[in-house]
C-alpha cells in the first residue's frame, strides 16, 4: 500500500488518542524542532500530531488503532539521523518515545541491560559504568540519540572495532507489531539456538516493521586502562599498513582506528576552534584508541606499536595520551568533526561500507568527477569541498560534499552516480546510518533483486496496510 492509500489524520483521530489518556502535542503546521527538522537541516517533515505514549501498552493502543484506520505512524527517538527515516511528511501520526525512559534491569552477575527504547544513550552509558559495565556503543550524538533508534538503525560507532555491532549486542527486543500486537521477544540469553531469530528483523529496520519499546543489550566491562595515540601520515596506503600492525602490536586492547584527511582537520579546527592534536600539519591524521585491564601492559604495547611504525616509515609524527582531559579533548575533536564539516555549507554527508583497496578511490572519483563538470576545484563553484574520513577496520567511510546549497545541480551531479560507483565496487550504500526517506531507491546498487524482494515481502507479511514509515525503507527500493 502506498503513502497515497492512507487516511489523513482527523480531528476525531486526535481526540480518541487524548482519550485514552495518550498525551498529544500539536505543531500546527510549525517546522517545529526536532520533530520536523533532521540533525542536518536538510530534511524537513509536515507531521502536525505528535504521540508521546508512556508505556508499551500504549504504543499498541496507538498501532492498533491506526491500522484499523489505516493512518500512517513514523517512529522518532532521539532524530540524531542523517537520511530522514525519522521525520513524517504524509500526513502522519508521529510516534515519539521520549516518554518511554525507564532501565527496567540491569543483571550485573551476566553483564545485561534491559531499557525501554526512549533512553538515551549517554545517560544509560552513565547508568551502568556506576556498576563496572559500559554500554558497547558509542557515537557523537550520544547526548541525544536513544537505544531505540541505535537499534533501529543498526547504529555502528566509534569502536564498533572492539565492541561489535548492534546484531551482536543485543540480545532481544519487545516490539509492537504494526496491527498492535506485542511481540515479546526480550530474551537476556546469550546462547539461544530455538528456531528463527526474530529479533534480528527489528534491528535496522528503522521502524517500518514496527515499534522497538525495549531492549535488552550484553554489556561490556568498564576498562580500567585506555591509551590515545594521534599520527599523522603522508599517504592513504600507510593507514593501512598501519592498521595491520596495529592488529599485530595492540590485539584485543586495540577499540578504535579513526582516520580523517588533512581538509578535515582544518574545517574542524576554524568551525568548531579546536587546537590541533599534532604540532604540524599532515596529509592523514589517525587515532589509535586501547582499552585494556593492565595500565603497564597497555602502555608497553602501545609503545612498541609506535616503534614499529617508526621502524617501518609510516608515520611523520605521533602523540601519545594517557590523562583523560587529553584523551577527551581527542575524542571530542574526533566526534566534531562532522558538526564542522555542517558548519561549513550544506554538507551531502555519504554513509558507505567500502573494500579496503576502494575506500580512498571513492574520493578521488568524486573530485574527479565534479572537476569534469566544473562544479569543483574553483572560488565560486557550486562545491566547496569534498572531504572523507570514517572507522579503519569496519570499512566504513564518511564521504562529504559541501555545497553552497542544498538540492539543484550538485545533488544531480552526485546521484545516483555515488551510488552506482559503491554499488560497482562491492560497497554498502548505507553502512550505519540507514536507508531512511532517501536511500531505498539506491539499494538496488548494492543488492541483488531476490535480497529486495524478500525485504519487500517481510514489509508486507508484517505491515500488510503499509502504515509503518509510509515512503521509507526497503518499501521505496
Amino acid at each position: 500500500m502506498s503513502a497515497a492509500s492512507l487516511n489523513p489524520v482527523s480531528a476525531a483521530d486526535v481526540e480518541h488518542f487524548a482519550g485514552i489518556g495518550i498525551a498529544v502535542e500539536r505543531l500546527d503546521g510549525r517546522a517545529e524542532e526536532p520533530y520536523n527538522v533532521d540533525a542536518l537541516k536538510r530534511y524537513m517533515g509536515s507531521v502536525d500530531v505528535v504521540l508521546l505514549p508512556e508505556s508499551t501498552e500504549q504504543v499498541s493502543q496507538i498501532l492498533s488503532y491506526c491500522h484499523e484506520r489505516r493512518i500512517g505512524v513514523v517512529v522518532q527517538g532521539g532524530n540524531t539521523g542523517t537520511a530522514g527515516g525519522a521525520l513524517g511528511r504524509h500526513d502522519e501520526v508521529l510516534l515519539s518515545l521520549r516518554r518511554m525512559n525507564a532501565v527496567r534491569d540491569v543483571d550485573a552477575v551476566a553483564g545485561v541491560l534491559v531499557a525501554d527504547a526512549g533512553c538515551v544513550l549517554e545517560d544509560l552509558d552513565a547508568h551502568v559504568r556506576q556498576l563496572g559495565f559500559i554500554v558497547p556503543l558509542d557515537l557523537g550524538s550520544r547526548r541525544q540519540c536513544m537505544i531505540g533508534g541505535n537499534v533501529s538503525t543498526s547504529a555502528g560507532g566509534l569502536r564498533y572495532l572492539r565492541y561489535g555491532s548492534m546484531h551482536g549486542n543485543v540480545l532481544g527486543v519487545e516490539a509492537v507489531l504494526p496491527d498492535g500486537r506485542v511481540l515479546d521477544a526480550l530474551s537476556v540469553l546469550k546462547k539461544d539456538a530455538s528456531g528463527y531469530d526474530i529479533k534480528q528483523l527489528f534491528i535496522g529496520a528503522e521502524g517500518t516493521l514496527g515499534v522497538v519499546t525495549a531492549v535488552s543489550i550484553a554489556l561490556a566491562p568498564r576498562p580500567a586502562s585506555s591509551r590515545v595515540a594521534v599520527l599523522g601520515l603522508g599517504d592513504f596506503d600507510k593507514i593501512h599498513r598501519a592498521f595491520v600492525l596495529a592488529r599485530q602490536h595492540l590485539g584485543e586492547i586495540v577499540s578504535a582506528f579513526e582516520f580523517w584527511e588533512r581538509r578535515c582537520n582544518e574545517l574542524t579546527v576554524e568551525f568548531c576552534g579546536h587546537p590541533d592534536l599534532l604540532a604540524r600539519p599532515h596529509a592523514f591524521y589517525v587515532m589509535v584508541e586501547t582499552r585494556g585491564s593492565v595500565a603497564r601492559h597497555d602502555a608497553e604495547k602501545m609503545e612498541a606499536f609506535i616503534a614499529a611504525l617508526r621502524d617501518a616509515d609510516l608515520v611523520d609524527e605521533s602523540r601519545e595520551l594517557s590523562d583523560p582531559d587529553g584523551m577527551d579533548a581527542a575524542w571530542l575533536f574526533r566526534s566534531d568533526m562532522a558538526r564542522a564539516h555542517m558548519l561549513s555549507g550544506c554538507m551531502y554527508v555519504y554513509d558507505f561500507s567500502l573494500p579496503p583497496r576502494h575506500q580512498y578511490a571513492l574520493l578521488d572519483a568524486t573530485k574527479n568527477r565534479l572537476r569534469s563538470m566544473a562544479m569543483y576545484g574553483g572560488p565560486d563553484d557550486p562545491v566547496k569541498d569534498v572531504t572523507i574520513f570514517g572507522h579503519i577496520g569496519d570499512d566504513n567511510i564518511h564521504l562529504q560534499v559541501i555545497a553552497r546549497q542544498y538540492g539543484g545541480p550538485v545533488e544531480a551531479a552526485v546521484e545516483p552516480w555515488i551510488y552506482t560507483w559503491v554499488g560497482s565496487h562491492g560497497g554498502s550504500v548505507a553502512a550505519e546510518h540507514g536507508l531512511g526517506a532517501h536511500k531505498g531507491p539506491f539499494l538496488k546498487y548494492a543488492k541483488s533483486p531476490a535480497v529486495i524482494e524478500t525485504m519487500k515481502s517481510l514489509k508486507r507479511l508484517l505491515d500488510p496496510r503499509g502504515i509503518m514509515g509510509p515512503g521509507k525503507h526497503v518499501a521505496i527500493a
